[in-house]
């Protein structure tokens, strides 16, 4: 690991971000749709009144705001001891030494990291544009077990 790499800004990629505030922005369209139209009244969707207007650019209007402040706010800090994820003003730390599990397959596969605690407990961290926080995690987590030792220790957890 070069040592760039520690304590600097690692963004995740923003087509991530874009793909839930698109799909948040869709599902308020629905929620509008089926719940604030009285169509009941044979009225569906009626283009010409201003409500529909006002709604949804207000609508977008703030799923482009949340959507930018999101991508600007959110990214890890790693180190050797931990990974540092700020998310919208809020630190999260997980500590590579509390870290019993990795599950390298899933975690390549969807391009999130997914790794177990100590109570048996998941954590889903996106990937970093280059998957540093992957690496970094299998290289310092020093008390990982294998997939068999972690389910005999843990029954009642699902990998």
């Amino acid at each position: 690991m070069s040592k760039k790499v520690e304590n600097k800004k690692l963004k995740i990629n923003p087509k991530r971000i874009i793909l839930i505030f698109v799909a948040l922005f869709f599902v308020f369209e629905a929620i509008f749709y089926f719940t604030l139209q009285p169509w009941y009244l044979g009225d569906w969707y009626p283009f010409d009144k201003l409500p529909f207007y006002l709604y949804t650019t207000g609508v977008g209007a703030l799923s482009v705001i949340f959507c930018i402040v999101s991508i600007t706010q959110t990214y890890y800090i790693v180190d050797k001891s931990c990974i540092i994820h700020n998310k919208m003003g809020h630190e999260y730390r997980y500590r590579f030494s509390e870290m019993l599990y990795i599950d390298e397959e899933w975690s390549k596969k969807h391009k999130m990291l997914l790794f177990y605690l100590a109570d048996g407990k998941s954590k889903f961290l996106a990937f970093d544009r280059d998957g540093i926080i992957f690496d970094y995690a299998l290289t310092y987590a020093v008390h990982r077990m294998s997939k068999e030792e972690f389910q005999s220790r843990y029954p009642n957890v699902r990998l």
